[in-house]
């Protein structure tokens, strides 16, 4: 009883917020019942917390930009599948809602974990260990020198150690493999989504790698965007054409002095027509094609942690969050 009550308390006083921001224009008066049940999820405007890497296939649902599970634990997070990747890689998703409840901000570890063996002198340290999961970083000595699930998720490289009945089950490796950052806005009394902006970040989570910048119109419409170097210059620009058009969209190509090089006019099916032009701009020849994609590398691992060895007797397993 208390606890409905408790339940419905929380119910009337979201309604009451929802409505005051929708008299102020702070969300769209259409989507209310969703964000009462985020809420309910747990889930408080900008308020990071870790999300659940699962996904819902479904080809005639509209993305809204809502979130769709509540969140999950550190420890879940820590080692949730990216289900992209094969072998799996875990990543952790770190997101935050607006006032609109749709996502505003969100967050991406990429890691590539592996099983590996240590040495007996490495091991050492490990027959103390209570049942769980413990963390690690290798000290100049190449011995293992203990840290938190905080500290770890945030290292380039770390071990993972889990202990279950007193005995050692796993020894993993996790190299970090890549840092992503989106950014949402979204149009005025609507869940449409005006402005996203993607960002690849190095090691340091402060120096930008790439970076994509879209825009959208009222319908929720692609109507041009631009990827920028590290040194915030265009490789690509992407307009879509309206309905009706021949070509679906036109994508210009840069090289690093910033001349346009090629011209993707891309059709609803099949390859693109590409214009090569000259440092002038003046077409030299018609080819047909595909977009190049702009994929940044994978970081590289630490010496201390790639020359660690592996075991080759287990493949790797993720858990389902």
């Amino acid at each position: 009883m208390k606890k409905k009550v408790t339940l419905t308390l929380m119910v009337m006083t979201l309604l009451i917020y929802l409505l005051g921001a929708m008299m102020t224009g702070l969300i769209n008066p259409f989507d209310v019942a969703k964000c009462i049940e985020i809420r309910i999820m747990g889930i408080k405007p900008h308020v990071p917390y870790y999300g659940s890497t699962k996904t819902i296939f479904n080809h005639y649902r509209i993305p809204n930009n809502y979130p769709d599970f509540s969140p999950i634990t550190l420890e879940q997070a820590e080692n949730a599948p990216y289900r992209v990747n094969n072998p799996f890689s875990t990543r952790l998703k770190i997101n935050e809602v607006g006032d609109n409840y749709q996502f505003k901000i969100r967050w991406s570890y990429v890691r590539k974990p592996q099983y590996i063996l240590l040495n007996n002198q490495q091991q050492a340290c490990l027959k103390e260990l209570e049942n769980g999961s413990h963390f690690f970083i290798l000290n100049d000595d190449l011995q293992l020198q203990p840290i938190t699930i905080e500290n770890a998720i945030t290292l380039p490289n770390y071990i993972k150690v889990t202990k279950e009945m007193d005995k050692i089950v796993a020894i993993e490796k996790k190299p970090l493999l890549s840092i992503s950052k989106w950014e949402y806005e979204y149009w005025p009394h609507s869940a449409k989504l005006h402005y996203l902006r993607y960002f690849n970040y190095a090691i340091d989570k402060k120096t930008i790698l790439q970076s994509l910048n879209v825009e959208y119109d009222e319908e929720g419409q692609s109507l041009i965007s631009v990827t920028k170097n590290q040194n915030n210059k265009p490789i690509s620009i992407r307009k879509s054409y309206p309905k009706g058009n021949e070509y679906f969209s036109e994508t210009t190509l840069f090289n690093e002095q910033g001349d346009k090089t090629e011209i993707f006019y891309t059709p609803s099916v099949g390859n693109s027509k590409i214009v090569h032009l000259d440092k002038e701009g003046n077409i030299i020849e018609v080819t047909y094609g595909r977009v190049p994609s702009h994929r940044i590398a994978n970081f590289e691992e630490e010496e201390r942690y790639k020359n660690l060895e592996i075991d080759t007797s287990k493949k790797y397993i993720l858990d389902r969050n």
